[in-house]
């Protein structure tokens, strides 16, 4: 009863809500929905079938209303978008029988660029190892610190006549560049003793040069790295498939699919083995040498041409590429095969045409019997105020020391001593690609240069001792010094005097102008150009490479092999690597554009400069006098006191290398007086 009795209170309590609800209800209009409406369609036009050749573009928007349409001699010629500069074929709502003006299309001005490397590696790396009863007495390593830093400077003065500012841009870049031209025409030989140096200028520096001679072809670096470094090379090598295997399908994919190649992750499976992280050969070695130093730099710049280019100012062009190897190479204890040292220095000029030789027969084929004469219908032009620069700089500089002083002997079957084994590597690539024009109007100076220059330093002065029996082989020699350098360049610029009306077309544009007269555009250079890109700079067109790269490394190494007890504790070979270092610098300056006519209303400096030296100082040749007769691609040195088998155990200790000039501790004094 009592839900009851709750139910009913709230139906009351709800009841006078519910009678408005339905008194408003009542006042509502009813209205009828309304009748619906047909409605007829007829199409005029019925669907075919499918056309698979039909075509169908959006039709492109409205040029802006900038000038009037240009029509010379009542022919309409079509508009040009100012994004695209392409014929589109649009025809504006009127077609006018009188026009006036040239049409105003847009360019895009190229960019300045400017790069700025500088790569420094620094590795000290003098190990001190006693596994004897230590009593050997070593030199200090700080002594052949001083000796690497004096050799350095001995380096800098022989590159001297090269050492050299970069050219900076700015109000006096022309007369820097006349003046380095002016420099580059008076470099001589420098006259220190012991040293062997070149210099071509001009059309004598074209071609390639080994060492100061004529190369047909430069030298590979893996055919003349050190025998220690070519090991690794040939073991890849020779699990790499040949030339051919693997490509396509046949005989050669199936050998490529039965090929067993190497397992990458070998050696990593036994760590805690037996077998230890990589194996170790059989006997007993040490290796105090085999340091690798490695700089390299590339730049490759297609960044703007045109096959017309009108200077009102001085023209400067220089290649030049200086090349300086200093080695020094006193060992001592040195027992086996004897293998010298290599020094090099290779370098090519080339430079090629864009231009097709001329074909009568094949151009009346392609043409009809006829060549296109048609001039600029239409042209544009752009502006730069002040200068246009692409400057790409990299220096690279690598100064290491590997002075290892160690007294070992063997308690076990097989044995690895790694006390070098380094290798440092300063790497860069450059690649710009940017713009190109029919026309470029130059109201200051021209320059364009292109250096590299590169020094290689190295001491190895070692220093090899033993108690007991001989060692089988100590070798303190097998290095290298390579410097590799090319500049080249597709597309040859030739210059010509200015035309007159190249000059007032470019007086004109100095004096605010927007645009080139007919005289200009329709000169004979542009036949068969449809429309002509024109790029006017205001002030100089510079260009600029430069690569410097220095590698220093002293390799001065004390090693004494207590051998006493040898044969009656392990037995088993003992082969010491002293040397086997190589010090490499490589840099290529690549150019590529289009056959230039130049138009100089100024001077032309053109000039390029090869400049290689070097100085040789090891036992073979006490004076350090350039040998080149033993090879017709290398400069190798042999001692005497190298050839034979054993030189006897040395019980003394181990005492500090002799000074290298015997008038005076002073070597910047002998080298420059």
């Amino acid at each position: 009863m009592i839900g009851i009795f709750h139910i009913t209170l709230e139906e009351e309590r709800m009841r006078d809500v519910y009678d408005k609800f339905k008194t408003l209800k009542a006042k509502e209009q009813d209205l009828k929905s309304p009748d619906g409406v047909d409605i007829k369609f007829e199409a005029k036009y019925t669907l075919g079938d499918y056309y698979p050749e039909l075509r169908y573009s959006d039709t492109p928007p409205n040029p802006p209303v900038v000038n009037d349409v240009p029509n010379f001699f009542d022919v309409f010629f079509p508009w040009f978008s100012p994004i695209h500069i392409i014929v589109q074929n649009i025809h504006p709502p009127f077609f006018p029988l009188w026009g006036h003006g040239q049409s105003l299309m847009v360019l895009e001005p190229p960019s300045s660029v400017v790069v700025i490397t500088h790569q420094s590696s620094f590795l000290s790396d003098n190990d001190v190892l006693r596994t004897g009863e230590g009593d050997m007495a070593f030199t200090d390593p700080a002594i052949y610190l001083a000796e690497l830093q004096t050799y350095e400077m001995i380096a800098a003065a022989i590159a001297s006549p090269l050492d050299v500012d970069m050219i900076m841009p700015g109000e006096t870049a022309g007369a820097d560049a006349i003046a380095l031209h002016d420099h580059i025409g008076t470099v001589e030989p420098v006259a220190l003793t012991g040293v062997s140096a070149t210099v071509l200028h001009g059309a004598d520096a074209a071609g390639m040069h080994v060492n100061g001679e004529v190369a047909d072809e430069m030298p590979d670096l893996d055919d003349v790295l050190p025998a220690y470094m070519r090991d690794d090379d040939e073991d890849t090598d020779s699990a790499a498939p040949a030339e051919g295997e693997g490509e396509g399908e046949g005989e050669g994919a199936e050998e490529a699919d039965d090929h067993e190649w190497p397992d990458p992750f070998e050696g990593l499976d036994d760590i805690g083995g037996g077998g230890g992280p990589f194996e170790i050969d059989d006997g007993h070695a040490v290796v105090a040498g085999a340091n690798l130093l490695v700089n390299q730099a590339s730049i490759i710049s297609a960044w703007l041409d045109a096959p017309v280019i009108s200077v009102m100012g001085d023209v400067v062009n220089l290649d030049v590429i200086s090349q300086v190897n200093v080695l020094v190479d006193h060992d001592v204890g040195s027992i086996g095969q004897v293998t010298g040292s290599v020094a090099l220095n290779a370098a090519s000029f080339s430079f090629t045409s864009t231009s097709p030789e001329p074909d009568d027969t094949e151009g009346e084929e392609k043409h009809g019997g006829r060549a296109d004469t048609g001039l600029p219908a239409n042209w544009a032009v752009t502006r730069i105020s002040g200068d246009l620069i692409n400057v790409n700089k990299v220096v690279q500089y690598t100064f290491q020391t590997d002075n290892d002083f160690a007294e070992i002997s063997f308690g076990s079957t097989n044995t690895y001593i790694g006390l070098g084994d380094n290798s440092v590597v300063n790497l860069t690539n450059l690649l710009e690609i940017g713009f190109g024009f029919d026309l470029i109007m130059v109201g200051g100076n021209m320059i364009s240069v292109n250096w590299i220059n590169q020094i290689n330093v190295l001491i190895d002065n070692d220093n090899v001792t033993y108690t007991g029996i001989a060692p089988t082989s100590i070798s303190g020699d097998d290095n290298l010094l390579f410097n590799a350098a090319m500049i080249s360049g597709v597309g040859v610029d030739g210059y010509a005097a200015m035309q007159d009306n190249f000059a007032k077309a470019a007086d004109d544009l100095a004096e605010g102008g927007e645009n080139i007269d007919r005289s200009v555009a329709h000169d004979s250079v542009f036949e068969g150009v449809d429309i002509l890109r024109v790029l006017y700079i205001d002030g100089d067109f510079t260009t600029i490479n430069w690569i410097e790269q220095t590698n220093i490394l002293g390799d001065s190494d004390q090693v004494h092999l207590a051998l006493d007890d040898f044969q009656a504790a392990t037995g088993g070979v003992v082969n010491v690597t002293a040397g086997s270092n190589a010090v490499v610098n490589m840099a290529s300056i690549n150019e590529y554009g289009v056959d230039s006519k130049v138009m100089v209303g100024g001077e032309v400096y053109d000039d390029a400069l090869l400049y290689q030296a070097e100085l040789i100082d090891t036992d073979a040749d006490p004076l350090g006098v350039n040998m080149p007769s033993l090879a017709s691609e290398a400069v190798v040195f042999l001692a005497d006191d190298m050839m034979t088998t054993d030189t006897g155990p040395l019980e003394g200790p181990i005492a500090p290398t002799a000074p290298e000039s015997t008038t005076s501790p002073d070597m910047m004094q002998t080298m420059l007086a």
